[in-house]
């Protein structure tokens, strides 16, 4: 897993100056309006309007000294850094065309985001739910959960590592499910999302009387885990959503229906 982690580190590299050209594109055509409303009030001259937004970089100060002393000489040094404190000042800048429409988008547009109905994510990859599961055919739902951290390797596809816990009962006790895989994760739309990828499974049937998974074949310990969620309410980079998971293999199925925080 540690391998596979890695690999989703190192994949996932959309964002910075490839995105931004991604959401400077994206915002060609749409009205003034609508970037207003995005991005707020803008500075205004002709048909140009301007945002900016300011990163301050501090540098302690630091200071040193020294002493050398020998049977002939004493040597002593010192010295001191103030420090700085250093602002830069970031500017984004549309130009609207005659019919009050961007024309051209330059500037650092990933601090505002892309219009609402853009399907477009970038960077990090990172959520976690909880609500009940089920594993095979256990009567009674019990507490579940999951997380996945990742990065995207485009606007719409991601590849995470995942983690899905699933917990059920029925008469003959308490079973539990546990996963870890990694995936693919697609956004269908802005607010819809589906993941599917290999995952390996250890599994503990009512009563805890089997563990799936300890001694048991590679065929029976590796299967599928797959995931759909619909985001209920959704910011530049945070989302609230509705989400299903479904982990299955020869051996066992689990799956479980929760309510998730992501950051994508």
């Amino acid at each position: 897993m540690r391998r596979a982690a890695l690999l989703v580190f190192v994949v996932g590299c959309y964002h910075g100056a490839r995105a931004t050209r991604d959401v400077n594109a994206a915002w060609r055509g749409h009205t003034r309006a609508e970037i207003e409303a995005r991005w707020g009030t803008p500075q205004v001259a002709g048909q140009t309007l301007a945002w900016s937004y300011d990163t301050t970089r501090i540098e302690l100060p630091r200071a040193a000294a020294s002493l050398a002393i020998t049977p002939t000489s004493i040597d002593a040094a010192a010295a001191f850094d103030p420090g700085s404190i250093e602002t830069t000042a970031h500017v984004a800048v549309a130009t609207l065309d005659a019919n009050g429409r961007i024309a051209e988008l330059r500037g650092p547009s990933l601090h505002w985001g892309p219009p609402r109905d853009a399907n477009l994510h970038w960077g990090t990859l990172f959520g976690a739910h909880v609500g009940l599961g089920r594993l095979d055919s256990t009567g009674t739902p019990l507490p579940s959960g999951g997380l996945y951290i990742g990065g995207m390797v485009s606007r719409t596809v991601g590849l995470v590592g995942t983690f899905s816990m699933v917990s059920g009962s029925d008469t003959g006790g308490g079973a539990i499910g546990f996963a870890w895989g990694i995936a693919a994760q697609q956004w269908m739309s802005p607010r819809i999302a589906v993941r599917a990828g290999p995952a390996m499974i250890l599994a503990f049937t009512p009563g805890f009387d089997h563990a799936i998974g300890l001694g048991d074949s590679v065929v029976d310990t590796i299967g599928l885990g797959a995931a759909a969620s619909v985001a209920l309410v959704r910011t530049r980079v945070f989302v609230l959503d509705l989400r299903f998971e479904l982990t299955t293999s020869p051996a066992a199925t689990f799956g479980d229906l929760g309510v998730g925080v992501n950051l994508n």
